[in-house]
Order: C-alpha cells, then sequence, then structure tokens
C-alpha cells in the first residue's frame, strides 16, 4: 500500500510537494476512510487512507501531483529497455527557474509486509541520484545507493548486481535493471512500485479506443466482474436491464499497434476487440444501445468500473490515480460510488487506495466527522505569485469536528480558491 508520495522541482511545483496517506489523530475512535496494514516487525498495524482528494483552482497543479506518479511509474516501467542515447521523456522541470535543475520524485509504501522507500533525481538524460532504502521499525537498511556510476548499499554483496553496478547506462534505471537481471534479489520491489503508480486518465480517453475494449475484456474473462458492473449501472439508475458484448477479429497493421518486425517491416496481425451494448427495457420490449450512443454519464462510470472494482476486489495491493473524477457523473452518483468505497466497505475488503483530483464539492458538504472524506483526506493546491504551486492538507488547520467543510472551503478559509477578476 502507498505510504507517500512526493517530489520536488516538477511542473508547476518547485519545491516540495508531499502527498502522505497516513491517517492522522483527527478522528482516532472511527475507522472511516481507513485501511489497516501489518508491517513485518511491528505489533501495531499501520492507518492509511483510502482515498485522497485534491481540490484547488484551475491550473494549481492538481493534475501535476496525478502525472509526477506517472513520471515515476514510466521510469521504473520503460527505462531498462531504452537506448543509450535515448532521453528521459518525464524530465519536466518547474519552468519559472532561471537554470534547469534536477527532477526528484520519490514513493514510501508497504509491499510484502516490507516498508520501502524509493527516490530518484534526474536531468533530461541522466539518473543522477537514485536510493532505495528498507525501513524496519528500528534501523533503515540501504539497499543501493547510487551517485552517478557509484553505487554503494547492501546489495552491492550480490555477485550479479556487483556486476550490473559496475557498467551501466547514465539513462538506465538500476532498480529497474535488477528487476530484468537480478529478480531474486529485487524480489516484488519494482513491480510493486509501479502498481501503487498507476495513472487512470480515462477522462481524455477516446471511448472508442481503450476503455470498452478493458471493460469488455474484462466481462469476458470475470464473469463476477460482469455481474458487478452489471449491479452498479442498475444501482446508478440509468435503466440497463442488461450489458451484451460481442467479440470481433481484425487484421490491424503496425501503424495501430506500434509494432515493426526485425527486418524492419510492417507487421499485420490478428487482433481480438469487443463491441458493447447495453440493453434497456422499454413499453415494446427491451432494446440494445451501443456504448458509443449512450450518455457521458453511462459511458464515464463504464470507463471507471474496472478501477473501482479492483479497489476492493484484486489480490494485489494498487493505488490509482484518476484526474476530475467527477466528470460527467451527477454529484449525488459521484458521493454515492466514493462513499461506499471510503465508508462501508469492510476494512478487510480494501484492496487498494484512490487518489483523485476534482471540482466537486460536494463532497466535503457535511459535517467533518460525518462527510464522504475525512479532513486528513483532503489537499489542496495554490500558486503563489512566482507560479509554483504548493500541496497541503485541510487536516493542517486545527479545527473542532462539526464544521461543514465545504462551506468553510467555499467561505476561504482554507484558500486554494480561484481569485476571479471581472468578466465584463
Amino acid at each position: 500500500m502507498l505510504i507517500e508520495f512526493y517530489g520536488q522541482n516538477f511542473g508547476c511545483f518547485r519545491d516540495e510537494f508531499r502527498l502522505s496517506m497516513l491517517a492522522t489523530d483527527i478522528d482516532p475512535n472511527s475507522d472511516r476512510g481507513i485501511v489497516e496494514v501489518k508491517v513485518e516487525g511491528d505489533d501495531e498495524p499501520l492507518r492509511l487512507l483510502r482515498a485522497v482528494a485534491i481540490y484547488g483552482p484551475n491550473a494549481s497543479g492538481k493534475s501535476t501531483v496525478l502525472r509526477a506518479a506517472g513520471a515515476l511509474r514510466y521510469l521504473i516501467s520503460r527505462t531498462s529497455g531504452l537506448r543509450s542515447d535515448a532521453p528521459l521523456g518525464p524530465y519536466e522541470p518547474f519552468a519559472g527557474s532561471e537554470k534547469s535543475s534536477p527532477v526528484h520524485l520519490g514513493i514510501k509504501a508497504i509491499i510484502d509486509g516490507q516498508v520501502y522507500r524509493y527516490e530518484v533525481q534526474f536531468d533530461k538524460t541522466t539518473f543522477l541520484v537514485e536510493h532505495l532504502a528498507q525501513l524496519r521499525p528500528d534501523t533503515e537498511m540501504i539497499l543501493f545507493h547510487r551517485e552517478a556510476q557509484n553505487v554503494s548499499g547492501d546489495w552491492t554483496k550480490d555477485e550479479i548486481f556487483s556486476l550490473i553496478s559496475k557498467d551501466f547506462r547514465p539513462n538506465a534505471m538500476l532498480l529497474s535493471l535488477a528487476d530484468k537481471l537480478a529478480p531474486a534479489l529485487a524480489k516484488n520491489i519494482a513491480v510493486g512500485f509501479r502498481k501503487l503508480l498507476r495513472v487512470t486518465d480515462v477522462s481524455t480517453v477516446p471511448w472508442t479506443v481503450a476503455p470498452e475494449q478493458a471493460t469488455s475484456k474484462r466481462m469476458k474473462e470475470d464473469r463476477v466482474f460482469r455481474g458487478w458492473l452489471l449491479s452498479q449501472l442498475k444501482s446508478a439508475d440509468f435503466g440497463v436491464v442488461d450489458v451484451r458484448m460481442e467479440e470481433m477479429t481484425m487484421t490491424v497493421s503496425s501503424n495501430f499497434i506500434g509494432e515493426i518486425s526485425d527486418e524492419g517491416n510492417d507487421i499485420d496481425k490478428p487482433e481480438t476487440f469487443y463491441r458493447l451494448s447495453l440493453l434497456h427495457r422499454g413499453t415494446g420490449g427491451d432494446f440494445a444501445i451501443p456504448v458509443h450512443r449512450e450518455s457521458r454519464g453511462t459511458q464515464r462510470l463504464l470507463d471507471l468500473a474496472p478501477v473501482l472494482y479492483d479497489l476492493a476486489h484484486d489480490d494485489n495491493p494498487k493505488a490509482v490515480f484518476i484526474d476530475e473524477i467527477h466528470e460527467s457523473l451527477h454529484p449525488t452518483l459521484l458521493q454515492a460510488l466514493l462513499g461506499h468505497f471510503n465508508c462501508d466497505i469492510p476494512m478487510i475488503e480494501v484492496c487498494g487506495q484512490l487518489i483523485f483530483a476534482t471540482h466537486e464539492t460536494f463532497l466535503m458538504d457535511a459535517e467533518a466527522k460525518n462527510a464522504v472524506l475525512r479532513r486528513d483526506q483532503i489537499y489542496l493546491t495554490e500558486k503563489d505569485t512566482a507560479g509554483a504551486a504548493r500541496l497541503y492538507s485541510v487536516a493542517e488547520f486545527r479545527e473542532r469536528n462539526n464544521l461543514n467543510i465545504r462551506r468553510r472551503y467555499l467561505q476561504g478559509r482554507y484558500g486554494a480558491l480561484p481569485a476571479l477578476g471581472s468578466f465584463s
């Protein structure tokens, strides 16, 4: 499970930003929004947040936090296969700085009962610093520490890792190389980090390509998911009585799937696609509507369905980052979906965490002790006069638990509101 994600000099963040999933003591007698995770060697489990919402004006840094998570995931996933002269794509330093400086990204997480902290500093073409440590209740073991091409730490005692660390590309990530070439040593660490940095920007993906295929494929492979999805569509009051799926095989060129043969020629290969339609009940009988003709709200729920399902059903813990989660969904529907995950699902069934950016303040609209989100689950972003963003939690404001969070936010008590001018 994710404990903390942080960074510096990325996007609109000049200074350090830190998103903590550790529950505070603002409501110690309540398990609302909490998942407890056992850590090896510690008698007490860690109390982590199930969800975090990020609010703030447009262009204040909400999406940048999510993009930073995607950048770290990309680096862990892809740099082991880069050419020696290839740039590091996610290098996106703060634009307001006079001189270019390294980007810093890091994660702290529980993987297989162990706590790890991993961080990197990099420029356009090179990893400058890379650090992986295992945190125990009373000690910190440095598994490896890299500065440029110099490597130290416990992993250097391993024969294979020692060979890797003596000669590697400046744009190669040691964690990824170890995961690929010394899996017995690297265990599940890189895989675990990737699962905890899953960015699902479904709002910007055309419906006709990715989301329909992902949801349909899941329906075919998992009958439990199919039944769950149908129950969600019925509960959402979309007028849906059943879901139909048609499987098709098409020959697709490499221009579409991005593959080239060893000889450099295009590859034409058969691919399986799915066509999804929803069955509605009418006075003259049931009738089917293809998904691309459904309302955008219906499409949006189908987009989110695999993610929401995995948070309570997948055996592998994950953290999912979603931008503009409220898009096209009615506020009461969004409140019900998030309220179910955050407040209703038994703690033992929670398998993941949700981090999302939104403008929907309806989620705050109650006394703090009764709202869908706890105060430590609400983060805010705002920019200063130099254009540098900062990220902070509503829990930093010491307040009573009987105050209405939404009202106080819209009154400007917490900041992070747009300073509007005249539109005349």
